[in-house]
């Protein structure tokens, strides 16, 4: 399936309640020998302010780290992921959509539960730990070609604060070197870091993805990129973070973050270089509800309580939502007695475009459709399922805020 995406400007990715993931359903990819996500999709930017950066232009190579080699099955395996390592003896670790009960798993793994921001796939590094009780750890790419002297790069990638982190910190940079980085203990790297310029910023948003960006001139000749703090302990500010609602266990005493989407791009001017995403009205985030359902409930109840979520102007079911639909299709299947109400939502941007795109009149009840489908083909029958879309005129959340709008695009379930 060959699936055409246009990047658009974002707003800055500050936003709780908030992840970010792919924008139509695809079956699960089984894990083989090698995968290659990019061999299935092909974007069309339309601006380099998005995230995505076209790969003749990214000196990044799999700088969504969407193609790996091998059977993922536990954190430290950054190596599997083609293009990168770890310049110390401490790994770092790669995350994949394409397993499941994995501590290694995406969206929900080990360190907490957060979408990729492209693809399926990201990195995770520590970053900080309390008194430095645990070692940092780093991930180094190579570049396609070395750079040029006196040309200017923006050198970006996004990070997400993992759920379980007890603390979130600042020092997050890039170190650009002729020489790969190769350091046999596990002491923390101490280098120099030329991007960002200032970085005393404390990534703190554990429910979205956030841009770390600055403008690179090369010297001429650099090969290698490494992502982590090199700062010392006691350089690095941080800050303790409350627990995210719904997440249980203790919070790690460390700063922990996932890494997607790293681009290194010529440019020419300096405001070429932007940590921007998505722009209001073309929203690719999605809403995330922390926490599982309580097992103990009737099915009925664990049926009438679970919610889908959309990116706006989204039909189809999102992979991120992938957990959530396995978890009905099993509540369905084993309770053949429970007949639903698929209800479609949208929010009040979608609603008042419906002026200048007449295609999303009818989008609320596609939206239901759209999961009448997807429960469908995994053998739910047909007759037990009906649909029905009211628009914006019961909104989740009645605020404006970006939070309060990804509530309300949604498709709730009700009992027949």
């Amino acid at each position: 399936m060959l699936l055409f995406k246009v990047a658009r400007p974002l707003p800055p990715a500050n936003h709780q309640g908030l992840l970010s993931s792919r924008a139509l359903r695809r079956k699960p990819i089984q894990p083989m020998k090698k995968h290659s996500l990019g061999t299935l999709m092909l974007f069309v930017s339309i601006s380099l302010f998005a995230q995505e950066v076209p790969d003749s232009i990214n000196m990044v190579t799999n700088g969504s780290f969407e193609e790996f080699e091998g059977r993922l099955k536990r954190l430290g395996s950054i190596k599997m992921a083609t293009g990168w390592d770890s310049p110390t003896e401490v790994p770092a670790d790669l995350f994949s959509g394409t397993i499941s009960g994995s501590d290694a798993s995406a969206p929900r793994n080990e360190l907490g539960e957060q979408g990729a921001l492209t693809g399926e796939n990201y990195a995770g590094i520590l970053h900080w730990s309390y008194m430095g009780r645990q070692p940092r750890s780093y991930i180094q790419t190579k570049f396609k070609k070395m750079l040029t002297k006196g040309q200017k790069y923006c050198v970006r990638y996004y990070t997400s604060l993992a759920d379980m982190s007890k603390y979130a910190s600042s020092e997050h940079g890039v170190y650009i070197s002729r020489m790969m980085v190769r350091k046999n203990d596990e002491s923390s790297l101490t280098y120099d870091v030329q991007v960002p310029t200032l970085r005393t910023k404390i990534y703190d948003d554990p429910y979205s993805w956030q841009g770390v960006c600055g403008v690179y001139e090369a010297k001429g000749d650099e090969q290698y990129l490494v992502i982590g703090n090199m700062a010392a302990n006691e350089a690095t500010n941080t800050e303790k973070i409350k627990r995210p609602k719904g997440l249980s266990g203790a919070q790690l005493m460390h700063a922990y973050y996932y890494i997607d989407d790293v681009a290194v791009f010529p440019i020419r001017l300096m405001s070429e270089c932007t940590c921007k995403q998505l722009d209001e009205a073309e929203s690719e985030f999605i809403y995330s509800r922390k926490g599982r359902l309580n097992p103990s409930l009737p099915p009925g109840e664990q049926v009438d309580q679970m919610v889908f979520y959309f990116k706006r102007f989204q039909r189809g079911i999102d992979q991120a939502m992938d957990a959530t639909l396995t978890a009905l299709v099993t509540l369905l299947k084993e309770n053949e007695e429970i007949k639903v109400r698929l209800v479609g939502h949208t929010d009040v941007i979608e609603a008042d475009r419906v002026r200048m795109r007449p295609d999303l009149t009818e989008l609320a009840r596609e939206r239901a459709m759209s999961l009448k489908d997807a429960l469908m083909e995994e053998g739910i029958a047909g007759d037990r399922i009906t649909t029905a879309g009211v628009g914006a005129e019961s909104p989740a959340d009645p605020e404006e805020s970006e939070v309060a709008l990804s509530k309300n695009r949604r498709v709730e379930i009700e009992l027949e």
